[in-house]
């Protein structure tokens, strides 16, 4: 960000040209036009095209002096709005007005206030990471990094390095680690119990003391982190049988938020509907669709064994495939054995575009379709995997060097 005097009338350049340049190259630049006197339909043109404001010449300095300062004032104000906008987006939506969903919001809120340890448990699907960002969006360390680990989908003795980093070999090579990525914020931990004894008691120590030491250096590295844990076990059960370090869990569950089970809540499940349809509509460029009774009835009486996450993907789903307006129960492919094959997934999707791709006509339809599935699905399962390249070609049953290979063809980030 910065700002910029341009003078309109340049020598070799048309002035307007310029403006428009470093509007193009540099949108949060302030630019204070110059111009004579007289050419105040130049100065106005320069206002339409983006720029600050314009001064007319012979300059006054003190006057000069203090458009420059509301103009940095002017760049701060705009840059602050959008760090509050982009907060917001990143805040999760807590929906439900069920009398354990108001319960889990006040412990949200509670959670916020404080600065010590939070651990949440619930079922699969039940949103721990969306309540882990809740209490941190809403917390003193809102400004600061909401960096996540994820023990359940990395090697277990690739956990450490995650965590706390490694220096190796004489060349001093580094990976930076989750715990110093999170300097100043949160450092959301799902799955802790999968850590095992030698991590939790270095997890321990760094709780107690604000410091660790990397694996292969001797180097201290403090960092003012609040760790938030979660855990689809009972950790209680895991410290009588001797498991998890008994004080480790005092630390983190100093705040414990309980997540219900979906099916335990179902009066949320319309409301939540509702949402992941708006959801849809504005993320995906889907007609705002609305639920026919047959499909209400179906959600309603439906057990829902993936909790929130299995209705956020049935909604999802339902909207790009239903034909009209109104969601038809038909629609609602949930797993109970009625769910849609991948046969008929692609055979729906590619006979709604077949009209637009055979006008192609150049002959090479198979290599075209096949390479766009397989980019989408190597998309998909290394942003599930968090980018882990490994664990992606374990899922994807490949080579991890034919994984490198493609995601360097296909140009994947």
């Amino acid at each position: 960000m910065q700002v910029v005097l341009l003078d309109l009338a340049l020598p070799d350049l048309n002035g307007l040209d310029g403006l428009r340049d470093i509007i193009s190259s540099s949108a949060d630049s302030s630019v204070i036009v110059l111009t004579s006197q007289g050419a105040r339909e130049n100065a106005l043109e320069a206002m339409k095209e983006g720029a600050y404001c314009y001064i007319e010449k012979p300059l006054n300095v003190e006057e000069l002096k203090v458009v420059i300062e509301r103009a940095f004032t002017n760049m701060l104000l705009r840059k602050e709005l959008k760090r509050l906008k982009d907060i917001d987006a990143e805040t999760p939506k807590i929906i439900g007005k069920s009398e354990k969903m108001v319960k889990v919001s006040n412990d949200i809120r509670r959670a916020s206030a404080k600065d010590s340890g939070v651990l949440i448990t619930g079922e699969y699907g039940t949103g721990k990471n969306l309540v882990a960002k809740a209490v941190h969006y809403n917390s003193r360390r809102i400004s600061a990094p909401f960096i996540a680990v994820d023990c359940a989908s990395v090697q277990k003795e690739e956990i450490e390095t995650e965590l706390f980093g490694y220096e190796k070999g004489a060349s001093k090579e580094k990976c930076k680690n989750k715990i110093e990525s999170a300097d100043g914020g949160t450092l959301f931990i799902n799955e802790i119990s999968e850590l095992d004894s030698n991590l939790q008691g270095k997890l321990l120590k760094f709780l107690q003391e604000k410091e660790f030491t990397p694996s292969g250096t001797k180097s201290i590295i403090k960092a003012d982190i609040r760790i938030i844990g979660a855990t689809r076990k009972n950790l209680k059960d895991a410290v009588s049988k001797g498991t998890f370090k008994e004080e480790l869990y005092n630390k983190l569950s100093a705040i414990h938020i309980k997540l219900p089970p979906l099916k335990d809540h179902k009066d949320d499940i319309l409301p939540l509907t509702k949402y992941f349809i708006k959801d849809a509509h504005e993320k995906c460029g889907i007609g705002n669709k609305e639920l026919s009774k047959e499909a209400r009835d179906f959600l309603m009486e439906y057990d829902w064994p993936g909790n929130v996450r299995e209705l956020e993907n049935t909604i999802r789903k339902a909207c790009i495939l239903s034909k009209g307006m109104a969601i038809q129960k038909s629609d609602l492919h949930v797993q109970d054995g009625n769910s849609y094959t991948i046969k008929e997934f692609f055979e729906d999707k590619l006979l709604k575009y077949m009209a637009d791709i055979t006008k192609l006509g150049r002959g090479n339809l198979h290599t075209d379709v096949i390479s766009e599935v397989e980019k989408a699905l190597m998309s998909i399962v290394l942003k599930e995997t968090k980018g882990n390249q490994l664990k992606t070609a374990q899922i994807l049953g490949i080579n991890r060097n034919t994984l490198r290979t493609k995601i360097k063809e296909y140009k994947i980030r």
